[in-house]
């Protein structure tokens, strides 16, 4: 029989009933006609039709499903107990809402970033080019490629098709008619639309003339843009529009559904070649591999091209390349972050199962006189069973419902905390599939924290339960012990993710004790793009720094400012050197590699860095003066330890120069080379910017924009649009992209640390109250259990002290259990979470026997406020009752 019958079969019911009136009153009708009188026709007709009333229930039946009735009619004895029993109701249910709903948030994330494929044409044949390099050093793994090696795979790798682009998102100007907007780029190739398997919506891809050197300027805009600066306008396909200062035809539109890896309103021609940025390894080769070909055989082309190159290895090192999968390589970056947090949401779910269990546990020896009452009357421990796992279903589902809800505002918190270090969390929703998957841990959490409880349950004794009227009834002694064994659980469980949320407060708190270096107190910054036909020439660039400064300067309340290519807290441009004159010079075998970045006078002023050795950058150094540099003391440190570095001739951006000055160091982001945590200090060579080659500032300033840096004598509040207003007199067309505090950069350059501790700092916290719930359940209950007992002690002479020692001691013993077995469990597993760690180890004993003491006083919190019950206990009452 189908479904629709069934939930029919009321309405079919008095369908029938109606006819059957109809037939009897037909019946009575032709008896009346033969002359019988009315009473006795009707009854007569009654008689001769049969047992109405038995026939419709037979009918019935036959329409009924008896085990989906069984069902419906415990869930609604369920939720009758449920209202009878708010405060159990609520605290469960609340319990898996916020388990369930921070799985449902998570499980979004890692849905729609990890296992869903690529929103491309046959994703599974995209891939990168991705190299491994072995060395006496160790192995490094990465998917950049220097223009000589683009120039070889293109010639030698024939199977698979294939575009290079540049993966450094950069803001370019973007001039519109009474506005300049400051755009996020990416440079392609031609055919690189093609490789995605994408077709622009209006227009056309770029052609392989306009990804040439000196090839016509084109643009592609994204689906964003052409809707909020052009209107949505299909008729700006064909026109020109002023990016990086130059006329570019705009040549396509690409649809809504394209997917970047990170935020993307144009893209223009990359003109890959071996010179320029092609001398360095700055670009990337994206591979769709075709349906029937063995990934291997590209492999062995890539490693052919690369062998055409010619380069002579020292002894020791190797290098092979291969390909990554396109997903793979995307998703990297957030990969330990959402799998870190998946494991967490789900320990979290582990523990409200494990506590409910015991919730549940100890409601049902309360219910020891209903469960056996019930048995007495015929039923069955099967039904017994049912009826408590239709409860704890009924709990599930509620707890579903709300943790949908609960869901949907936790994943909104974890895209807005995330916001500026995972850009592929923006715009995931939480849809149907997180729906199902949110239902099915619904059910199985249901199975898992109802069936202990339910078969402890259907175990009583009936004689007893009846006698007694209530806990001696269950099988206390069985009972007992599985409470204890969920509350050691929960504790171990607390444990690990008390000790991973530890071990990640140790690291930003770590992270954010690091000396800056400089005064970052009332500093305000403000970058823009020089990526620009406009700022060609030194001159230029010199000539846009001056002015902007001269009027900053004069704006009330500036102290001082400067402009530098970066900040410290960011990631800035790293080059090669050579020294020309003291030890390091004979060091033949070293590679020189240092960060560097341009910087006006003032700049140390205006930071407040503190000059350690000779001179700072002033007005002097200039073209035409002896080129010089100053250095940071890490500099130094590397590279000239034992002479010093002060006087030292060294060649860099193209000239030889004396380092003049040597200033303290400053935090900067992992710039890609050498080892150390997010932030760190690093070798630095200032360079002046009016001695800085034309070449270098624009190759420079394809991948970084230049900061103006203003510190002012009080509050920053109002010095943005005196920047804005500042650059803006000088050149309408240069916005600045951003204007932040220095406080605010180096926020974000730790933002990722704080993001994984606050989120592990919220499950860790939900997880030691769960426990401490569990704790307190478990001894409330057996002092409830034991009133009587308690008062016959008190009467024979036990003191109030001793009886709540008793009580509270079993709950303490059981913490130290879960500490010892959990302090195993989460030296295990936090291995896995070692690769977002920096300043401490993952057995740090430090944060073991801090997690521990907490999760101790939080237990015997626990255990004394039920135990203070005992404090009122009447003996006497007690004995009467």
């Amino acid at each position: 029989m189908g479904l629709g019958r069934f939930f029919r079969r009321a309405a079919w019911d008095r369908e029938r009933a109606r006819e059957m009136d109809a037939h009897i009153a037909m019946m009575a009708d032709d008896l009346r006609a033969e002359g019988v009188p009315e009473a006795e026709a009707l009854q007569r007709a009654r008689a001769r039709f049969g047992n109405a009333a038995l026939a419709r229930e037979e009918i019935y039946e036959m329409n009924s499903l008896p085990v989906i009735e069984t069902i419906l009619r415990d869930g609604r004895y369920a939720l009758r107990l449920l209202r009878r029993s708010p405060g159990f109701a609520l605290t469960a249910i609340l319990t898996l809402a916020v388990a369930i709903g921070a799985n449902a948030a998570v499980f979004s994330l890692v849905d729609a970033i990890l296992l869903r494929p690529l929103p491309y044409p046959q994703p599974g044949q995209l891939a990168n080019v991705e190299y491994r390099q072995v060395s006496p050093r160790g192995t490094f793994e990465g998917t950049s490629v220097d223009g000589a090696m683009w120039e070889a795979i293109r010639e030698y790798v024939k199977s698979a098709d294939v575009a290079v682009y540049s993966d450094w998102r950069g803001g370019v100007n973007l001039a519109l008619p009474g506005q300049a907007l400051n755009v996020d780029q990416q440079r392609v190739s031609a055919g690189f639309f093609r490789v995605l398997g994408v077709t622009p919506l209006y227009g056309r891809e770029f052609t392989g003339e306009e990804d040439r050197a000196g090839g016509p300027n084109a643009v592609i805009l994204s689906h964003g843009l052409w809707r909020r600066a052009f209107g949505a306008d299909p008729s700006v396909v064909g026109t020109t529009a002023l990016v990086r200062g130059d006329a570019h035809q705009i040549v396509g539109v690409m649809p809504e559904t394209l997917r970047a890896s990170a935020p993307t309103d144009l893209w223009t021609p990359v003109r890959a070649s071996r010179t320029g940025e092609g001398g360095g390894t700055n670009f990337a080769v994206m591979v769709r591999v075709p349906a029937g070909t063995a990934w291997q055989a590209v492999d062995a082309e890539l490693n052919t091209a690369f062998l055409s190159l010619g380069y002579e290895l020292r002894e020791g090192v190797s290098v092979n390349y291969g390909l990554l999968p396109l997903q793979q390589n995307l998703t990297s970056a957030s990969r330990d972050a959402l799998l870190s947090m998946w494991a967490a949401v789900g320990l979290v779910l582990l523990i409200a199962c494990v506590n409910l269990a015991g919730l549940l546990l100890a409601r049902a020896r309360t219910r020891a006189r209903e469960i056996a009452t019930r048995m007495a009357l015929g039923s069955g421990r099967r039904a017994v069973v049912r009826q408590l796992l239709v409860e704890s279903v009924t709990l599930a589902l509620i707890g579903a419902i709300l943790g949908v809800l609960l869901g949907h505002l936790m994943l909104n918190g974890l895209q807005a905390l995330a916001a500026d270090q995972y850009a592929m969390w923006e715009g995931v929703a939480l849809d149907w599939r997180a729906v199902a998957v949110t239902g099915g841990l619904s059910m199985l959490a249901a199975v898992i924290f109802g069936v202990i409880p339910a078969v402890h349950a259907s175990r009583v004794d009936v004689q007893a339960g009846l006698r007694d009227g209530g806990v001696r009834g269950a099988s206390a002694g069985s009972g007992g012990w599985t409470r204890r064994a969920l509350v050691v659980a929960e504790v171990a469980l607390g444990l690990v993710l008390l000790v991973g949320a530890g071990l990640l407060t140790r690291t930003f708190v770590t992270l954010k004790s690091l000396e800056p270096g400089f005064d970052l107190t009332n500093v305000v910054t403000g970058s823009a793009s020089l990526q620009d036909t406009r700022y060609q020439t030194r001159e230029q660039i010199a000539q846009l720094f001056e002015r902007s400064l001269e009027r900053i300067k004069a704006t009330p309340g500036v102290e001082s400012a400067a402009v530098s290519l970066g900040l410290p807290y960011e990631r800035i441009l790293n080059l090669g050197f050579s020294p020309l004159d003291g030890a390091a010079a004979a060091e033949t075998d070293r590679n020189f590699i240092t960060n560097v970045t341009y910087v006006t006078p003032d700049y140390f002023r205006t930071l407040r860095m503190p000059l350690r050795a000779g001179r700072e950058v002033n007005d002097g150094d200039r073209d035409g003066a002896q080129p010089v540099v100053v250095v940071n003391e890490a500099f130094q440190r590397l590279y000239y330890a034992s002479d010093g570095a002060l006087g030292r001739t060294l060649a860099i951006a193209g000239m030889e120069r004396q380092v003049v000055g040597i200033v303290g160091d400053v935090q900067y982001r992992q710039p890609g080379w050498g080892t150390g945590g997010p932030i760190r200090t690093t070798p630095i060579v200032y360079l002046p910017v009016q001695q800085t080659p034309a070449r270098t500032l624009n190759l420079v300033h394809t991948w970084f924009s230049p900061t103006w840096i203003a510190r002012t004598s009080g509050p920053i509040a109002g010095v943005e649009q005196a920047l804005r207003a500042a650059v803006a007199d000088v050149d309408p067309l240069l916005p600045l992209a951003s204007v932040r505090s220095m406080a605010e950069v180096r926020a974000r350059a730790t933002a990722s640390q704080r993001f994984m501790m606050v989120l592990a700092g919220l499950l860790a916290g939900a997880s030691m109250l769960l426990a401490a719930i569990g704790i307190h359940g478990m001894i409330a209950s057996s002092i409830t259990e034991r009133t009587r007992e308690i008062g016959i002690r008190m009467a024979l002479g036990s003191t109030a002290a001793q009886a709540m020692r008793t009580v509270t001691l079993p709950g303490i013993g059981l913490t130290i259990i879960g500490l010892v077995l959990g302090a195993a469990i989460a030296r295990a597993s936090t291995s896995y979470i070692a690769s977002l760690l920096w300043g401490v180890e993952p057995d740090d004993p430090l944060t073991y026997a801090v997690v521990a003491a907490l999760l101790l006083l939080v237990a015997v919190v626990a255990s004394v406020i039920p135990a203070l019950r005992i404090l009122r206990l009447d003996p006497a009452q007690t004995l009467r009752a």
